[in-house]
């Protein structure tokens, strides 16, 4: 290493926090082994698995979306856009989360056109709905809903549940002619890191002079909270 390069404190937390996440991934695949495990052998309190893997899953979440964040700021991030069926990303994301939404009894179902494609990055907005669906396990009682399909000039993708909504401070009714912007609340009890992180990934999509945005209210066909994801 060249003793002239500068190593910022930042880079040092930055390179621990990739070390740490693999870690956490390495422990989360453990945990789906013994899970499997247990279930063949049926042992008792093998549910209790479940909670650990969902808080394993919740942290690694949160060490990714530091390290897009971090190099959003360092101008590092690559986006990687490409032509998806949106009904098959979205069931493949689902699938991801389904046995830890199912271990609490939690129902998901999925409505989208399969004849339904649009052009974004998988891997950033994956983390975006997956980063929804853990704190839809969180705070939803039995039911999520995922639709999406075209709304004018976007793909709009919506996860609804059936919990208490979203606090009034985290709600988001955003017009595309106004402009967006959320500071951090912490009256609500959130660093605003996911929501942060979800208007970052949105906003790094750009069609047309269109750019990506995120809505998030309370209501639906459920009555909860309602998460939107617009790409244009």
């Amino acid at each position: 290493m060249n003793a002239n390069v500068e190593i910022t404190f930042a880079d040092i937390l930055a390179s621990t926090i990739h070390d740490t996440k693999n870690s956490l991934g390495l422990l989360y695949n453990t945990i789906e082994e013994i899970i499997i495990h247990c279930q063949e052998k049926e042992c008792q309190g093998h549910h209790d698995f479940f909670t650990l893997q969902y808080e394993l899953k919740r942290l690694n979440g949160s060490l990714i979306r530091l390290l897009t964040i971090y190099k959003s700021q360092k101008g590092q991030l690559c986006i990687n856009i490409d032509y998806h069926s949106v009904s098959d990303f979205l069931e493949d994301t689902i699938i991801q989360n389904a046995p830890l939404l199912e271990s609490k009894g939690i129902e998901i179902n999925l409505d989208c056109p399969e004849n339904l494609f649009w052009v974004f990055d998988g891997g950033l907005v994956a983390g975006a709905i997956e980063n929804v669906l853990n704190n839809a396990y969180r705070y939803s009682k039995d039911k999520i809903n995922v639709t999406a399909g075209r709304e004018g000039d976007y793909l709009a993708i919506h996860v609804e549940d059936n919990g208490r909504g979203y606090p009034e401070g985290m709600l988001i009714n955003y017009d595309p002619a106004a402009g967006q912007s959320k500071s951090v609340n912490f009256d609500t009890g959130s660093t605003g890191l996911g929501l942060y992180f979800a208007t970052l990934i949105a906003g790094y999509h750009i069609n047309n002079n269109h750019k990506g945005y995120i809505r998030m209210t309370n209501g639906g066909r459920y009555g909860g909270g309602v998460f939107s994801l617009y790409l244009p």
